[in-house]
């Protein structure tokens, strides 16, 4: 498979089924950051290392346009605040590569410039993150998509 190295066309969706929300529609930048940190080496009387333990710890970012809509982002990132929800990220739909997990959803600022389409950030506390199997779409003459 060729290389592909655009974010998007691509899917942020959290939540799942009837609760699901896509922020794919929304956010104009996504990224899944890991966050490695490890313990100190340590050493013994005999003269031995051994390594510390290494903890990854995982952060869901996006740059989001406003929605002053009662269902808007904004909106379901307030009613959800506290609650763990399933996410699934492909950053894009002709790519392999794909990631689901939990985020624990925290609220949004609102407000910014006045007569301004405004940007927001959001950053969710992301856990058992886990790589998936995605099958690229592949783009037609008429527009539609076919998953290989």
């Amino acid at each position: 498979m060729a290389k592909i190295r655009t974010l998007g066309p691509g899917q942020l969706i959290i939540g799942e089924q009837a609760d699901a929300h896509k922020f794919d529609a929304d956010c104009t930048k996504a990224t899944l950051t890991p966050k490695t940190d490890v313990d100190d080496t340590q050493t013994f009387l005999d003269g031995h290392d051994e390594a510390g333990e290494q903890n990854t710890t995982w952060t869901l970012e996006t740059t989001i346009k406003e929605d002053f809509s009662a269902d808007g982002l904004q909106a379901w990132c307030f009613d959800n605040a506290g609650k763990t929800k399933h996410f699934k990220f492909i950053p894009n739909n002709a790519g392999e590569l794909a990631f689901e997990g939990d985020v624990l959803i925290a609220p949004v600022a609102v407000g910014g410039d006045v007569k301004k389409k405004n940007d927001q950030d959001v950053s969710f506390t992301a856990t058992n993150v886990k790589r998936l199997q995605h099958s690229p779409e592949t783009p037609q003459p008429d527009g539609q998509t076919v998953t290989d």
